[in-house]
Parts: C-alpha cells; structure tokens; sequence
C-alpha cells in the first residue's frame, strides 16, 4: 500500500525507522483527537461504544499490513457496522525502547498481523512518523 508522503513509504517498505519497528493504530477522527488530547493511546477499551465484552488493549498492526479504511474496515475489524469509520485516521510510530508485544493472526489464514499492548501507550514512549488522516486512502 502507499502514502501520499514517499517518507511514510519508505519506512512502511522497510518496516523499521532507525532499526525499530513500524507500528500503525488505526483509529476514528474522535479517537485520534482523544489520543492526541490525552497524550496516549489507551487500552481501557470504550465499552460504550464496543461492547461490554471488549478486551483490554492497544491493537496495532505492522507496517508490512498498511491499508486503507475500507481494507481495515474488513480485516481488523471483520466488517463490523460500528467499526465503519474505525481506520480513516492512524498513528504511524516506533517504541523509543523494546516492548514486549503479543501478536497472532488476525484470524486463521489470516495474512494480517494483530499486534496487542495490554498497556497504554504514552507519547513519551513512542516517536510518532505520522499521525492524521489515513495516508493509504
């Protein structure tokens, strides 16, 4: 998939950003102002909004699993109505120091890579690539 800004593609391409992986949360126009406002990506999940059985966690993918909304749309969030609008913006960016991470495929077969920090993710942990609206579109 590619950007409109050949850096984000250059980084997306390779993976790494200074020899640290690329990691991308998709995220609603609502809850990338939340994130910016609070200065973190949290894993306290809306129960309002996903379900009173949603799980804790920040869900991220790898850069190799760049896509647009509509591709998010289906396979992160399985084509799920409320989920519609859930990839039109992202935060693009690396740990400033190792963390470890559970990840799997999304589902069986899957090719999508389902990264999961059960902690939130503050900005002073991270050094942010992009963040705005979805630049695979």
């Amino acid at each position: 998939m590619f950007s409109k800004d050949h850096r984000i593609n250059m980084h997306i391409n390779n993976g790494l950003f200074n020899g640290k992986i690329v990691y991308i949360h998709y995220t609603s126009k609502e809850g990338l102002n939340a994130i910016k406002m609070q200065r973190k990506i949290s894993a306290n999940p809306n129960r309002e909004r996903r379900g009173t059985n949603a799980k804790k966690g920040v869900y991220l993918t790898l850069a190799k699993d760049a896509m647009n909304g509509r591709n998010a749309h289906n396979l992160l969030f399985l084509g799920e109505e409320r989920y519609e609008l859930s990839a039109m913006y992202c935060i693009i960016f690396v740990f400033n120091s190792p963390r470890y991470l559970s990840s799997a495929p999304i589902t069986s077969g899957s090719h999508v890579t389902e990264v999961i920090s059960l902690d939130d993710i503050y900005f002073h942990q991270i050094n942010i690539i992009y963040d705005g609206k979805n630049p695979f579109n």
